[in-house]
């Protein structure tokens, strides 16, 4: 028989989240699991590594976590946990980066800055794959229906030989047998934060979030999931852009002659 995948479970909402906790369990049934999360809440922090010293390094803790023989605590953000991962700080390099289950979804063009889905996104720099996965707020949060989603689409992934190797997945705030599909979704516009305000006497940057009525797209992953379908968005990482079919010093040559 074949070994089992090597999955790296990493998140941005912190080691103690219980979202992390439900997967590691659910992923552990199937695949050696080895969970590097961060120490705290590092919600917002994309694909950052943060800064460290490198001849102090980066404190590491280790972790009793039910039914994963490995589990450490990082004092930095996701995308360092991953890069740690892939650069063999962990061992073997991991077969497969889950990051997950975030408190909250995380969809349209604001992902960027998502450090659940950036997590997804430092595997694929690696030439790894990587799968986030994000749960619709409720009360109480329904952390074993995105776990239930989460395994196949791991298996999907590992699957692959050919892309796409990122998968962003939102899951509806509804049990399992509630779910009305599971649905391809283009991303929203930029997400939930809609309209900023300076208050310069006060010295407060606010921000206010919600959905603007008539405004998000029929076939968007923000309006799907709201629809209880599991959204399921491919991924991939900045890649540069066609070159203009100029030269490259026309970008310097405002005026006078093009630089030789």
């Amino acid at each position: 028989m074949n070994d089992p995948a090597r999955v790296i479970l990493t998140n941005d909402d912190g080691i103690e989240s219980p979202g992390l906790k439900t997967l590691a369990r659910a992923l552990s049934k199937e695949f050696e699991v080895i969970v590097a999360a961060p120490a705290r809440d590092m919600s917002g922090s994309g694909t950052g590594i943060g800064r460290f010293d490198l001849d102090a390094g980066v404190e590491l803790t280790p972790v009793d976590m039910d039914e994963v023989a490995n589990a450490y605590s990082i004092d930095g953000p996701p995308g360092l946990a991953v890069t740690a991962a892939a650069l063999g700080a962990f061992g073997p390099v991991p077969d497969l980066v889950v990051s997950g289950i975030n408190a909250g979804i995380n969809t349209g063009h604001s992902i960027i800055h998502s450090g659940t889905v950036g997590a997804a996104l430092t595997a694929h720099t690696f030439k790894l794959r990587g799968l986030a996965v994000s749960l619709a707020q409720s009360d109480p949060w329904l952390w074993d229906t995105a776990a239930h989603f989460a395994l196949p689409a791991a298996h999907w992934l590992l699957g692959r030989k050919q892309g796409p190797h990122v998968l962003n997945v939102n899951v509806p705030a509804v049990a399992v047998e509630e779910v009305a599909g599971v649905h391809w979704a283009d991303l929203d516009e930029f997400g939930y934060i809609r309209v900023a305000t300076a208050d310069v006497e006060d010295r407060r940057l606010q921000f206010v979030v919600g959905a603007r009525e008539g405004r998000s797209d029929p076939g968007s992953d923000t309006v799907l999931c709201s629809e209880n379908y599991v959204t399921v968005t491919p991924l991939r990482t900045v890649e540069p852009a066609a070159f203009p079919d100029v030269a490259a010093a026309e970008v310097f040559a405002t005026n006078g002659p093009t630089l030789a």
